[in-house]
């Protein structure tokens, strides 16, 4: 099945938007890209800004997506592999070369342009992971596989555990940075199976 050109003309400005972000990329080196005349674009998109807002769009849904753990597995594994692959999902998309480049451009370096719509996006998929957090968490404590203890505490430190593996995943090689998340999550684990209020 042919790729339509919008599609192509998607796939070439999400790689040229993660490696030199917005400002440094030209709707002519898209049109270059992919193989049209720069004026061919605007068949497709109003202008350089509504090309931007759409591959962000695509990149939080992607992401969404990606880390989203299917009602029905949750309730076939223990809430720590739960809550272990949640993490893994999100690190994995970390990793991935165009998209997880573009998402850590975007939230660390937002362009000032785009700040108000970027912290939006990030509030709603932060809303729909905080949801699949709760719905975890909630059932580990009615297995008993958590004790039970106020909600927001245990998040929140899951989210610093996140924070900081996304972080750090700019300064370390893959099979360091791999066992650095091994070694976070399990102390954050121990962490929540002691409890705390």
């Amino acid at each position: 099945m042919s790729t339509s050109t919008s599609e192509r003309i998607k796939h070439s400005a999400l790689q040229l938007f993660a490696q030199k972000g917005y400002y440094g990329t030209s709707l002519n080196e898209v049109a270059t890209m992919v193989g049209i005349k720069k004026p061919s674009l605007y068949a497709h998109f109003k202008n350089k800004d509504d090309l931007y807002l759409s591959i962000l769009k695509e990149l939080m849904d992607t992401f969404i997506e990606r880390i989203n753990i299917d009602a029905s597995l949750r309730n076939q594994h223990s809430t720590k592999e739960l809550l272990n692959r949640f993490l893994k999902n999100m690190v994995g998309f970390w990793k991935d070369e165009t998209l997880g480049l573009l998402y850590k451009r975007t939230l660390l370096f937002p362009e000032e342009h785009f700040r108000t719509y970027i912290q939006e996006q990030f509030i709603e998929t932060e809303a729909h992971t905080t949801d699949i957090l709760r719905d975890i968490i909630q059932k580990g404590q009615l297995k008993g596989e958590l004790p039970t203890q106020s909600m927001e505490p245990l998040i929140d430190s899951f989210y610093c555990l996140i924070d900081g593996l996304f972080v750090q995943r700019f300064f370390y090689s893959l099979p360091e940075y791999d066992k650095k998340v091994e070694h976070a999550f399990e102390h954050f684990w121990k962490a929540a199976e002691i409890g705390g209020n």
